[in-house]
């Protein structure tokens, strides 16, 4: 450690990351401690500079070792969510790629432009909101699930090239430029420390081993390396902080003298006075406040703590306009002429079918047939927005038995008409989110059921029509080459998942 006794500077040596002859691995080169940077006065970098370079070459390391040791993976990239704007945003140096994508002709470009900051054409990582984007899909689709992201057991490799041609994504540069560069499989781990939170990416080839990148031993080395990631993150926030802290103490200091005695120069003697008689009875002063035209006040602790309250007031409102402006990304683009014929015709075919269907019912009982409005609803998301979640068998069938459950159970109530639709929706939509079946069609039908004059066997009817509808919907979606549906069935989701607490607890 360098003798520091007769600089205001804080120095602090770190060893080498790695030898010269790691470079080709994708190792660190080794860094000039700090001691030893021969800086003037002049072009001495700020205390603030000093400790964020320090962090970034800390998450540059720890990332870096995890991409080097883990199998299959070519580049490893963390974010974390601004809690102030609600998106997802990359620390610097949270970005490794493997030395080897650079090597290629055809990947070559398309790398340098993810990575040399210094080209004229160079794709940096804007901020995302949930939903927008790779991370934001990926940090939407964990969210839904409030227990995995805590305690998550799995890594979920997912098909990037399914990603890109959703139709429910709008365009992004950065994952085609990830596609060219020779990335086709990611997966997302999320990390919470100390209200910090946020994710992982794990990036493989197309052509990776799936098996091997599933084992449990690659497995719970993602998990652990995706813990010290994110516990990094969290901990250069703080780190910084702390260190501003008592390098603040003495601005501190004199910024209550130099208060203090603005505060005496420009108050009156009779306030003064006034002061002097206010202190209570521990001896400690009461708070002084300046106006705009730089003239004191004394305030009690009761209207300070409603000027802090009113702050507050005042963040919240400006939080929401900022967010009210949109996340400032491309609206998706829309379908071919193709895909849209192709919609059409699904569309047609399945609720004749289901018409039909309503009909036979009707004429043997004139007493049931189907409420068709939702399935409207169903159409849209099933040949519209295919590979969308809600669209999925398990989501149509489990999110219409719980939605209808609760309606029907709330006409037994004696509620007010109003309040009783109100209040059965809203807990027949909370329910469905919180099992991660969200559909909206049940939504609408809940609203419907929730009316009255309906009964259980409309439930069973309703979910009749949803399965002839995934039926048709599965054989049309899949005669199209560049469609699949479902994307998964996902109905023994729960027997596994709370099979494996059980195994647990016993």
């Amino acid at each position: 450690m360098t003798d520091t006794s007769k600089s205001d500077h804080v120095v602090i040596e770190m060893p080498p990351l790695a030898s010269a002859g790691e470079e080709d691995r994708g190792v660190l080169p080794p860094t000039t401690p700090a001691a030893d940077i021969p800086w003037t006065t002049t072009e001495a970098p700020s205390r603030m500079e000093r400790d964020e370079k320090f962090d970034m070459e800390m998450l540059q390391r720890t990332i870096g070792d995890t991409g080097r040791w883990a199998f299959g993976t070519i580049a490893v990239e963390a974010w974390v969510l601004n809690e102030s704007t609600g998106k997802l945003v990359r620390p610097p140096m949270g970005l490794w790629v493997d030395p080897v994508l650079s090597r290629g002709s055809e990947a070559n470009e398309a790398v340098l432009r993810l990575v040399d900051t210094e080209r004229p054409d160079h794709v940096g990582p804007d901020p995302l909101a949930p939903g927008i984007g790779l991370p934001g899909v990926l940090w939407s689709d964990l969210a839904r699930n409030a227990s995995g992201a805590r305690n998550m057991q799995n890594v979920v490799w997912r098909d990037l090239e399914s990603l890109r041609v959703d139709p429910d994504q709008p365009y992004n540069l950065r994952l085609k430029l990830s596609l060219e560069a020779g990335i086709g499989l990611v997966a997302g781990v999320p990390y919470h420390f100390r209200n910090t939170r946020g994710l992982v990416l794990y990036m493989a080839r197309k052509t990776a081993d799936i098996t091997k990148l599933k084992s449990k031993c690659n497995t719970d080395y993602l998990l652990s390396a995706t813990d010290a990631i994110g516990s990094i993150v969290a901990l250069s926030g703080r780190r910084r902080a702390c260190l501003a802290e008592r390098r603040k103490e003495r601005e501190d200091v004199r910024r209550r003298l130099r208060l203090k005695m603005v505060a005496v120069v420009r108050i009156r003697g009779t306030l003064l006075k006034d002061g002097r008689d206010r202190v209570d009875q521990t001896g400690n002063d009461v708070p002084v406040i300046l106006d705009h035209s730089g003239h004191a006040s004394f305030v009690s602790g009761a209207k300070l703590g409603g000027i802090k309250y009113w702050r507050s007031i005042k963040g919240k409102f400006m939080m929401v306009l900022r967010k009210c402006k949109g996340a400032n990304n491309e609206p998706p683009p829309p379908m071919g002429n193709f895909e849209s014929i192709w919609t059409f015709c699904g569309v047609f075919v399945s609720l004749l079918m289901l018409l039909y269907f309503s009909d036979a019912i009707a004429k043997r009982n004139p007493q049931y047939s189907l409420v068709l409005g939702p399935f409207g609803a169903l159409m849209t998301l099933q040949y519209g927005l295919t590979a969308a979640p809600a669209s999925q068998p398990r989501n149509a069938v489990l999110g219409q038995v719980i939605a209808l459950s609760i309606a029907l159970g709330m006409t037994y109530t004696k509620l007010e008409t109003n309040v009783r639709r109100s209040l059965g929706t809203a807990l027949a939509i909370s329910a469905m989110t919180r099992l991660g079946i969200t559909h909206p069609p049940a939504g609408a039908a809940a609203l419907i059921f929730t009316g009255g004059g309906y009964n259980w066997g409309h439930l069973g009817i309703m979910l009749a029509g949803n399965v002839l509808a995934i039926f048709s919907a599965t054989v049309i979606n899949d005669m199209n080459a560049t469609r699949q549906y479902p994307t998964f069935w996902g109905f023994g989701y729960w027997y596994k998942h709370f099979g494996y607490r059980k195994r647990r607890i016993e």
